[in-house]
Formats: C-alpha cells, structure tokens, sequence
C-alpha cells in the first residue's frame, strides 16, 4: 500500500527519471522507470548490485513487454492466483542489457498489488530489486529504507508491503520451474 497523499510525488519523481522506495507484496524495493537508464544505473549504484544480476521488471500486464520476450506468456503466469511469481523469461535483442544483466531472459512480475498497478498505470513498467545492500537481509519495514538508504534515492513512499515475509517466488515461463522457493 502506498497512501494516496504520497502517490503524486512519487509517481511525478519516477517520471522525472528519479529513484524512489516503495513497498512491494512482501519487502521494500528500489524502483525507476526501465525507459530511464540513468536511473537504474543509479539504482544498481545505491544497492551495490552487481549489474550482471539483471534486475526485475514490475508490470500490470505482461503484455507490456511482450514485444522483447521470446516466447509467449504461459497460461499459468498469465492466470496465476495468489501471491504473484517473478518469471524469467527468454527475450530477443531489443531489450535492454541492463534490465537482463547480459543474459537472454529478464525477470518479470506481474504485481496484484493495488497501489502498484495505480502506480504502473500512471509511470509504466518499473525496475524493482530489494531496497537493501547486495548480500543483507531485505527490509520489510519503511523505517529500516529510511535509515539505511532514505539519504540515498530521491523519496521513500510513505506505505507498508502487503504482508508476505518473503521475496517472491522465481519461475522459468518455459518450464514452469520453481528457481526460488
């Protein structure tokens, strides 16, 4: 949830090439819109990410990217119920190397999560990774961000995750997989 009084600033940063926190369906995430990449240059920069990790890409539908993927959208992704997966998916040339790490598939989650699809719908597609240093717990809690990194980006969303304890689950679109329990 992210409150409606702050909705505005963040989303008017985000389209500005900025870089925000917000909570997501279980911990905190580091977000930029994928069309800025000086702003996830920046995010991979505050996290201390190496970029060979590839980040994840948060949509409202996956049609939103299907002209990079390489594959179609499986029917268990696309009609998934529940806490929704991070699927990794094969993609072509055009997607940015920066969003895949290098790699030919990117990490997509197509988020339940009422505020972040309002989000979405307003600013597009949106980086995520966890709004913690590479290697350290995930921060589920707003006032961990603001003591750890609030100095560091350009707004923390006043809001709380939906309540899941864990990040999402990771899952091959190909295969179906489970990657991360």
């Amino acid at each position: 949830m992210i409150f409606a009084d702050d909705f505005n600033e963040n989303a008017r940063l985000l389209l500005e090439g900025g870089v925000t926190a917000i909570p997501t369906e279980g911990i905190w995430g580091l977000s930029c819109s994928i069309s800025e990449e000086h702003a996830i240059e920046r995010v991979l920069r505050v996290k201390q990410r190496d970029p060979a990790k590839g980040l994840i890409t948060l949509v409202k539908s996956f049609d939103e990217l299907a002209h990079w993927f390489a594959c179609p959208v499986s029917d268990v992704a696309r009609d998934e119920i529940g806490r929704p997966s991070t699927w990794i998916i094969p993609v072509n040339s055009d997607c940015p190397r920066i969003l895949t790490g290098g790699r030919d598939s990117m990490a997509v989650r197509r988020i339940k999560m009422p505020a972040l699809i309002h989000l979405i719908a307003n600013v597009g597609p949106l980086v995520s990774t966890s709004a913690n240093r590479s290697g350290r717990p995930a921060y589920q809690f707003r006032w961990q961000v603001m003591n750890q990194l609030g100095h560091l980006v350009d707004h923390v969303a006043r809001g709380r995750t939906q309540g899941y304890r864990q990040p999402s689950t990771i899952r091959n679109m190909q295969t179906g997989t489970i990657i991360r329990e």
